[in-house]
């Protein structure tokens, strides 16, 4: 393992106690042990080295530095280092935060219509005020590491997505954890102790990677299998598969008039509309279409449609007795390294197609 220098380390393990303690991104790296050592990896190529230092340390560092130096290291991801070797450790570290600032969080409570108040009051308003209450108890020394958390927890994202991004392995492993998955959404909307940034992580365990879709034609017999990766929702699969099938009409042996798929920079358009009725699986049983409204919903994720054989299953039918759906600011790639694409794995025979359909 890589020797830290001393006076790198020194700054890592500064205690946080006032409010001039609490560094921002930009003041730790105006520190000279931090540049002179980032500059000094980066030049020497040891980034590896580095972020598997940074697996055995982070844990025991005061959060805000942990989230510092994990910073330093999601640069050096960017500049090549290999995203996996730090990935569970910071996800592990940002497990531990949330789970320590949830008494703290609330949602802000829905408004009540109702003209008549209810003898008891909502469970959200009750959270709030427990939220706000248990903020309200804390002494100014303890309150001051709550915020230093809280400000740990959006730094921690930056990283996180530089590594989430460059390897599925890393977004399969934060979807495994479905309680993290869950606080990261109830928490990414809270009011009481607001983040900035932990929206960006819900936001990416929505995204699917897919390396088998079965998308299916009925009206044509056809269907294949694609790789669906870095996918938003449905509506940004519909526009992608869309694009493909103008690719691949002959061999899918799509009839119907194909609509020009690209804009004037060659760019799949942000604003789109069904040209297919998107179905699930579901919608067919004993190979006939058994149940028109078995959509598949343009803003779920793709992760939530149906499954036959183990595959998730898209159906695109040919029909003119469709609804108008069209979206708009749903196909945005958010991340420079996101890289949102759907490729043919291979298509199938009729005879597979009818397994489907079954």
């Amino acid at each position: 393992m890589k020797a830290l220098p001393p006076d790198f380390l020194a700054t890592l393990r500064l205690p946080v106690q006032h409010e001039d303690d609490l560094d921002a991104q930009a003041t730790f790296f105006d520190r000279d042990a931090v540049s002179d050592f980032y500059r000094a990896t980066v030049k020497e190529g040891t980034g590896d080295e580095v972020l598997e230092a940074a697996t055995a340390l982070l844990p025991d560092l005061h959060p805000l530095r942990a989230a510092l130096f994990a910073i330093l290291c999601g640069g050096l991801v960017e500049n090549g280092a290999d995203p996996r070797l730090l990935f569970p450790a910071a996800l592990r570290r940002l497990a531990r935060l949330l789970e320590s600032l949830a008494p703290y969080c609330a949602a802000e409570p829905m408004e009540d219509d109702e003209e008549e108040a209810s003898e008891e009051e909502p469970a959200d308003v009750l959270a709030w005020r427990a939220a706000e209450a248990a903020l309200e108890a804390l002494p100014p020394a303890e309150r001051l590491q709550v915020e230093a958390s809280r400000q740990a927890v959006d730094l921690l994202v930056l990283p996180l997505m530089a590594m989430l991004m460059r390897d599925v392995r890393n977004h399969r492993e934060l979807l495994a954890d479905e309680a993290l998955c869950a606080r990261i959404e109830a928490l990414s909307v809270n009011g009481t102790l607001p983040f900035e940034e932990l929206h960006f992580l819900h936001r990416t365990a929505q995204m699917a990677y897919e390396d088998e879709l079965v998308v299916l034609l009925p009206a044509s017999n056809a269907g294949m299998i694609v790789r669906a990766h870095g996918i938003n929702n449905n509506f940004h699969a519909f526009s992608l598969l869309q694009d493909l099938f103008s690719v691949h009409a002959k061999t899918l042996g799509i009839r119907q008039p194909l609509a020009d798929r690209l804009g004037a920079d060659d760019e799949p358009r942000d604003s789109d509309s069904a040209q297919y009725l998107w179905l699930q699986a579901k919608a067919y049983a004993g190979g006939e279409l058994v149940d028109r409204m078995a959509w598949a919903w343009g803003e779920g994720t793709l992760r939530e449609n149906a499954r036959r054989q183990g595959r998730l299953v898209l159906v695109a039918l040919e029909t003119e007795d469709k609804p108008a759906r069209g979206w708009n600011g749903f196909n945005q790639a958010f991340h420079s390294e996101q890289k949102p694409q759907v490729t043919v794995v291979r298509f199938l025979t009729a005879d597979e197609v009818a397994t489907y359909f079954a």
